[in-house]
């Protein structure tokens, strides 16, 4: 729990973590739209299908948002304690300085796999639901396009907040690049029919 509070903390106050956390959040809740689009253009909605592919892409984006983070960001900070031995001429290995920089690679590869799952995930939901005959397939299809625009609004709020600009207009752009998204998808679709 600690640990969790620490991310979540990291995501608040952290500017590197933010923008992981912002970027990648936005790449998983587009990513599903695109799901969701191409379900819709092939009319094909059946629950378990939109739910494998679904599960499918959250652990594909979430691993690749983790492990490449993970890597790339192992690597800068590499760097960045071998120029300040260099600098400073002292070796800087099992020092507090590596050990934070290890801390917040682990910290940061966490944020950027987990955001763009999780932002996947929550849109899925709906098709649970109809699979377990709650909902029915038009209304999980309905509620999955509706929380993917929650999702994208409430991005946008928090990216709003974050620069303290207005974040409703935040919002309104997030969940316009959504529908811009779609439109494309859809358009590209009709072009190859």
């Amino acid at each position: 729990m600690r640990y969790l509070n620490q991310i979540i903390s990291d995501v608040l106050h952290d500017e590197h973590a933010r923008r992981a956390f912002a970027n990648n959040a936005f790449d998983g809740a587009l990513t599903f739209l695109g799901v969701l689009m191409g379900n819709l253009v092939l009319s094909e909605f059946h629950p378990l299908t939109v739910i494998k592919i679904g599960l499918s892409t959250c652990l594909a984006i979430g691993m690749s948002g983790a492990f490449g983070r993970f890597l790339s960001e192992q690597a800068e900070r590499k760097l960045l304690l071998k120029q300040m031995e260099k600098n400073m001429f002292t070796d800087l290995s099992a020092s507090s300085l590596e050990r934070e920089a290890k801390k917040k690679t682990i910290s940061i590869s966490i944020i950027d796999g987990a955001s763009p799952a999780l932002t996947a995930l929550i849109p899925l939901v709906p098709f649970f639901l109809a699979h377990a005959s709650v909902i029915s397939v038009n209304v999980s299809i309905i509620a999955s396009f509706a929380l993917v625009f929650t999702v994208l609004f409430g991005l946008g709020l928090f990216l709003g907040k974050t620069s303290e600009e207005n974040a409703l207009l935040y919002g309104g752009l997030v969940v316009a690049v959504g529908f811009v998204t779609s439109l494309i998808i859809f358009l590209g679709a009709m072009l190859f029919q």
